[in-house]
């Protein structure tokens, strides 16, 4: 990164209650700026250097997977001793610098670690880190450049800044794991075709959705209701749609959908970016399946393109809880233009207790995602909000705390609601 640019960047370390955003003292008015306060997630530390896996601004496949590389490496290599947090960086009105990045804090300052921090940055090419170090109160930022031995430029106060109004992973639409188009998805799978299953996986899309599909008179072709239940595990969301599709003579579909199936664990393994790639492929499969069956009847949709979309959001916040999710209104939220549009989609929301109790009545294994929601309060809270916020369609809200038959007529309400089910 030139000097020039540097010397606006900000950083952001990400820690439990919300990111803290620091930058140098030298860039920001008094008014907007204090002095670097030790946050309570951080250990005892001497020094922490920050390094990042940018590789190019032209191909955010090979910077994404560079950084789960790079993650992986710092872990396997890191004694006990020290710390490893998740953050990034970006510059304020340059949308499309936003950067992961890694926070590797030690107890003490010493040769070795810098010595390793440098190795890194010559292995993911990157021209420089940065070490920094709290001293007499003040956090003092040395910028190290790779080449010649190490050049060490000289060390500058940061200070901790306001928030900007909006997460920068969501100034810039290439800066996140959020599909708003099937072309997006399939150009993102394009980059990879090292992961065998793609092949696949792009061969089944190109047989199942045509190359010049027109959204609108998939949407025409709907002559039936189209009906989507969201929700986390243990809602009661899987006997819900297998009911409501009893009473209403409707096939019950699942996204990701049969044809791909079978890459589900595959691709649940991916970086973020790669893995909402493949959910997003598996919506418009569904989505054409859904368009011909609706000729005859109406369908209900277990999952849709409102899960893959609120995870991902929770996910690429990373820390703190609802408020640190895109405002409302921001076009994240936004349903795609060319993804067919259920007629009515409705959200299961239950308290965390009853939640738990189901889950240990289910004594079946639990998925990544729901060990998270398990361990992080914060991310439910995000991941509820992310749903709510949701939009075109909105999400309608159904309490299913009660019995079964209290949430079952909930939700026939919300069909007579929407002119589905007459009185």
């Amino acid at each position: 990164m030139a000097e020039d640019q540097d010397k606006k960047l900000v950083h952001a370390i990400e820690t439990e209650s919300g990111p803290i955003y620091f930058s140098r003292a030298t860039q920001i008015s008094q008014k907007d700026a204090a002095s670097f306060s030790t946050p309570k997630e951080f250990p005892d530390f001497a020094v922490f250097y920050s390094i990042s896996a940018y590789l190019s601004k032209n191909s955010l496949v090979n910077n994404i997977r560079a950084t789960s590389r790079l993650w992986g490496d710092i872990g396997n290599n890191l004694g006990p001793e020290h710390a490893l947090l998740h953050g990034f960086s970006f510059i304020p009105e340059q949308p499309d610098t936003f950067r992961k990045q890694f926070f590797i804090l030690s107890p003490t300052v010493n040769e070795p670690l810098d010595r390793f921090v440098r190795e890194m940055a010559v292995k993911f090419g990157q021209p420089e880190y940065f070490e920094h170090v709290l001293r007499e109160g003040k956090l003092l930022q040395t910028r190290v450049e790779v080449s010649d031995g190490g050049t060490r430029y000289e060390e500058e106060e940061m200070m901790t800044v306001e928030p900007p109004p909006c997460h920068p992973a969501f100034l810039h639409p290439d800066n996140n794991a959020v599909f708003h188009s099937y072309n997006r998805a399939v150009n993102i799978l394009r980059e990879c075709p090292d992961i065998q299953e793609v092949s696949e996986l792009l061969s089944v899309a190109s047989a199942l959705v045509p190359g010049t599909f027109n959204v609108a008179s998939l949407q025409e072709k709907c002559q039936h209701p189209v009906i989507v239940l969201e929700g986390l595990d243990a809602t009661g969301k899987t006997t819900l749609t297998e009911r409501l599709g009893q009473m209403l003579s409707a096939p019950v579909l699942q996204s990701p959908p049969p044809s791909i199936r079978h890459l589900r664990e595959v691709f649940d393994s991916q970086p973020e970016l790669i893995r909402r790639a493949y959910y997003t492929l598996g919506n418009y499969i569904l989505a054409m399946q859904v368009a011909e069956e609706t000729q005859t009847r109406p369908v209900v949709i277990d999952r849709f393109w409102h899960s893959t979309t609120a995870y991902s959001i929770a996910t690429e916040v990373g820390c703190g809880d609802e408020s640190q999710l895109p405002p409302r209104g921001h076009h994240v939220y936004t349903w795609p233009s060319d993804l067919l549009r259920p007629h009515l989609a409705m959200l299961l929301i239950v308290n965390e207790a009853s939640r738990g109790a189901r889950l240990e009545g289910r004594g079946m294994g639990k998925t990544k995602e729901e060990i998270r929601l398990e361990k992080s309060v914060l991310f439910r809270r995000r991941l509820v909000e992310a749903y709510l916020r949701l939009e075109n369609p909105s999400l309608q809200v159904v309490n299913a705390s009660g019995s079964k038959e209290e949430v079952f007529a909930s939700t026939v309400q919300v069909l007579k609601d929407f002119n589905i089910l007459k009185d």
